[in-house]
């Protein structure tokens, strides 16, 4: 009984870990977590104490993770030397492959912490129109206030429906308020700088997935001299091999 959970447990790990999911996939994570409930009678908690139970637990889910990780860079080498040819798949050009595709990635997310508090600024002054010093005045205010009222509410709740996060929501406007002046916090004004900076971020990140994915295959034809159609047979015979593999 106990190889029994011990099995269904681990072949649940393994369905769990994937990112992509077939029908036969989904039925057979299905059918592993039935197992799994139950066998779970095995696993007695007084016999066992709950830091090593976790200490287990994790190490059979990380084994399992690494072991199936493990396979599919097999499938997926042992692909590659089949379709595109031993000589277009060393060492070397995969690490090529992957400096390259890094690069672009950086490249193309632009916006760093730093970035995004300066836009910040610079929309909050244009939009509410306020200067550099009212906005540090009303930073030091509002951080004394809600240190204030986390000092009073202790370990009270403090999500986003909570009385705590009500509290500090009116505090915040009327921190507003006093320091920007009435004039400038009616109730549009709000709205145009949240809308105005997500369109910024927007702007600033431009690379969608289609874009990831096309500078990639682009990448993977450059670097290991390949045509599209040797490409798009590697993925195809790579895809039907790895749901034979999860099922």
């Amino acid at each position: 009984m106990v190889m029994g959970a011990v099995r269904a447990l681990c072949e649940f790990s393994l369905l769990v870990s994937q990112q992509n999911h077939s029908d036969l996939s989904l039925t057979a994570l299905d059918d592993a977590l039935k197992q799994l409930y139950k066998k779970k009678g095995a696993f007695r908690e007084q016999k066992m104490s709950k830091s090593a139970k976790a200490h287990m637990d994790e190490l059979l889910g990380t084994e399992s993770h690494q072991l199936r990780e493990q396979k599919i860079h097999k499938i997926c080498a042992a692909m590659e030397v089949q379709v595109y040819g031993a000589a277009k798949v060393t060492t070397t050009k995969r690490r090529r492959f992957q400096v390259h595709l890094n690069r672009a990635r950086q490249v193309a997310t632009t916006w760093s912490d730093a970035d995004r508090h300066s836009a910040i600024e610079r929309l909050e002054r244009k939009i509410h129109q306020v200067t550099p010093v009212k906005c540090k005045l009303f930073d030091k205010l509002f951080q004394h206030d809600k240190r204030q009222l986390l000092q009073e509410v202790g370990t009270k709740a403090t999500g986003p429906r909570s009385t705590f996060a009500k509290k500090l929501a009116q505090i915040k406007t009327v921190a507003e308020e006093e320091v920007y002046g009435a004039a400038n916090m009616n109730t549009d004004k709000p709205v145009e700088f949240q809308v105005r900076l997500s369109d910024a971020e927007t702007e600033a990140t431009t690379w969608s997935i289609a874009n990831t994915d096309r500078i990639a295959n682009q990448q993977e034809r450059e670097i290991y001299v390949i045509t599209s159609n040797e490409q798009m047979r590697f993925k195809k015979e790579l895809s039907i091999r790895l749901i034979k593999f999860d099922a």
